[in-house]
């Protein structure tokens, strides 16, 4: 680790020198990738995207769109004239907010065409548009939208209700549902996601049609190849709100709004990515079909047959799970498509493959079920996109020391993963060429009779015989995995000084279903083992690591293991906990997701049932033992663990005479370290280090 004296450390503010890459979508003829380049402004403090187009026969590049927000999602049209993609948009200014805060700011679908630039604004909904996508003839896109289904589709306008009665009390939540918040969306009232058309001939043609109604939530449309059918994921139960269960549905794009026909549904899919065989045979998706599993189980991937709704699970087979569940990456937006995707003669899926820390693109025989990963190294592959015949393969990469880029499969061979990757672009190489980053060594511990497998970052430029002081960053989850991914949080405070610990410990995906299930319900237990034994053997093996200045952090469910961690350690001399679930019965009741996980984490007892089972699960039993300086960081709108965990944890703390202090962000959700307000993400990240600074 010699001195690069050419080369400046890390700093926080290196966020708004950063340049991001997500979504690439190949074009139908194969000839050119349409993606997406995000970077952070400084005076406007927030993110800007626009879309680009790269000819992959000369590696050139052009900026396609020029909006002056976040332009995403490209998506091609069949003949490859236009790309339909999502241009974030500012609210009309009024006078009182409305509850639903979402409404009027979200995402609006435009059309682009490739050749001259001519831009269309397709819709101006007041939920918004996601999920776009083009009818095979290219006449119609189908999307989903934000509806009240007592109003059905409405309209943004700039003016105020003109009724003062309705004026003065539109920031009034009136709520009857179950999912009556989101951490994505803040208070969504009595709003639920639904399926629209619009016909397109060039431009757009009269106004979007609802093809759902109703009190469910619809989502992934995905047209059949004859052009006949839509299917959706949703849940049409009465109890659907209080189930993690997906059904897969068929619409009639022909017929708006009438009744949809279930094929068959399934306990969990994470990420809903349906996709049709060529021949509309089948439909592949992944998911889990275990009621208690939750998100320790699986994603394995499974065939629908269209004509009878039967499913068969293809890859039970295959201890893994499949899609990008990559965690601890600061530094992308969205990534793009991870889902299985079928080669032209339909023997074949592309999936993306967890595999020990990394994320590989892997190839799925329908004939033998045989699962081939098609590349290697220490990386995680977190989108990609193909031509039908699967000769060209665009992937976006990202790993340790690089936060990610397009990369291309040459007519791969699909039997092996000794595929080369042929890199197409460098986006962040004028910062590298400036900034010096530290390259984590891989690590193995053991514990309880258990590989567990991470990552020690030294800190820059380490001296023969010097102590450094160490920070074991507890991971967020559990049912994602750590991985070889960019952080620049990390690469921060190795810039400053400090070795950087993080483990898969259990609970995590990569290492096999018993490995991901041996926390459920149990969180405190071998998780806290792993992490306690991956530090101690990774002090006797790295002489440079300070067994005398310890700190630990993390963040969601790191956080619920940081401070659990204290309350049973008092050889830490700094802890920062932060967005954490601290009170497991009061996150029960208050998170967005609390709700759905008495089945999973506690044997199917409700808080009220067994109050002491949540109590001996929750940090909050043990804060009396915590002697640990603790700064405590949570957002005012998190609705994942929400800021009342934080404002207990800080307040007990206070009470005990502890060192702590509490950084509390306005306007600001769970995602604050990942997609937070620019300016935040850097205040954040210098509390923390001055914390360690001061303790350390």
């Amino acid at each position: 680790m010699s001195q690069l004296s050419h080369k400046r450390p890390m700093t926080s503010q290196d966020l708004f020198a950063f340049k991001m890459v997500d979504d690439p979508q190949l074009s139908p003829d194969g000839k050119h990738v349409a993606f997406v380049k995000t970077w952070l402004s400084q005076e406007e403090n927030a993110y800007r995207s626009n879309i680009f187009v790269m000819d992959l026969a000369t590696g050139e590049s052009r900026q396609l769109t020029h909006g002056k927000a976040q332009d995403t999602h490209p998506r091609w049209s069949p003949d490859g004239q236009f790309i339909a993609y999502l241009a974030s948009v500012k609210r009309p200014p009024q006078d009182v907010a409305t509850a639903e805060s979402f409404l009027g700011k979200l995402s609006q679908l435009h059309s682009i065409s490739v050749s001259d630039g001519a831009t269309q604004v397709l819709t101006n909904l007041v939920g918004g548009v996601q999920g776009h996508t083009w009818s095979p003839d290219g006449k119609h896109l189908a999307f989903t939208t934000l509806i009240n289904p007592e109003a059905g589709l409405e309209y943004v306008h700039s003016d105020a209700p003109a009724d003062l009665y309705a004026k003065y009390n539109q920031d009034v939540l009136v709520a009857e549902r179950v999912r009556w918040k989101s951490d994505a969306l803040g208070y969504v009232g009595n709003y639920y996601r639904h399926i629209a058309l619009l016909e397109f001939d060039g431009t757009a043609k009269g106004t979007p049609v609802l093809l759902t109604s109703g009190t469910s939530d619809f989502s992934a449309p995905t047209w059949s190849p004859d052009g006949k059918s839509l299917a959706v994921a949703g849940n049409l139960e009465a109890s659907a709100e209080w189930q993690r269960k997906s059904y897969v549905y068929l619409l009639d794009p022909s017929s708006p709004l009438s009744p949809p026909k279930e094929l068959c549904g399934l306990e969990e899919m994470r990420s809903n990515d349906l996709t049709f065989s060529p021949d509309g045979t089948y439909l592949a998706v992944c998911g889990h079909d275990d009621p208690v599993k939750g998100h320790y189980g699986l994603q394995k991937l499974w065939l629908i047959t269209v004509a009878t709704g039967s499913k068969t699970c293809v890859s039970s087979a295959h201890d893994v799970s499949l899609g990008d569940f990559s965690r601890n990456q600061d530094m992308r937006r969205y990534g793009g498509n991870d889902g299985p995707r079928w080669s032209a003669d339909g023997k074949r899926l592309l999936v993306l493959l967890n595999e020990k820390g990394t994320v590989q693109l892997a190839s799925f025989s329908t004939e033998t079920n045989d699962l081939t990963a098609l590349t290697t190294g220490d990386h995680a592959i977190f989108a990609f996109t193909s031509n039908p015949e699967q000769t060209r393969i665009i992937t976006l990469i990202t790993d340790n020391t690089n936060p990610c880029d397009l990369f291309l499969l040459e007519n791969p061979d699909l039997t092996t993963r000794t595929n080369p990757l042929q890199r197409l672009t460098n986006i962040n190489q004028d910062f590298f060429n400036d900034v010096h980053v530290t390259t984590p060594e891989r690590f193995q511990s053991h514990s309880s009779g258990v590989s567990v497998d991470g990552w020690i970052y030294p800190p820059l430029n380490v001296e023969a015989g010097k102590k450094y002081p160490v920070i074991l960053y507890t991971g967020g989850g559990p049912g994602g995995m750590r991985a070889s991914v960019f952080c620049h949080e990390w690469q921060l405070y190795a810039a400053q000084g400090y070795a950087v610990i993080n483990c898969n410990a259990r609970g995590n995906y990569g290492y096999g279903e018993a490995f991901s299930e041996a926390t459920r319900g149990q969180w405190g237990g071998l998780d806290y083992e792993d992490n306690m034994a991956y530090l101690q053997d990774a002090l006797a093996a790295f002489d440079y690591l300070d067994e005398t200045r310890l700190a630990v952090a993390g963040g969601s469910y790191g956080g619920y293991m940081a401070s659990w961690i204290i309350s049973r350690h008092h050889n830490f001399k700094a802890a920062v906990v932060d967005r954490s679930l601290f009170n497991r019965m009061a996150f029960h009741h208050t998170g967005d997701i609390g709700f759905l996980l008495d089945k999973i984490e506690f044997e199917g007892r409700l808080p009220w049932e067994d109050p002491q089972l949540y109590l001996e699960r929750s940090p909050a039993h043990y804060v009396a033992d915590i002697k640990t300086p603790t700064l405590v960081v949570h957002s005012e709108l998190d609705h994942r663990c929400p800021v009342g965990n934080g404002e207990q944890l800080y307040l007990a703390l206070k009470r005990l005479g502890v060192e702590t202090k509490f950084v509390r962000f306005s306007n600001e959700t769970h995602e604050l370290s990942r997609g937070g307000r620019p300016w935040h993400r850097v205040f954040r990240l210098d509390n923390y280090a001055a914390w360690f600074d001061e303790w350390l």
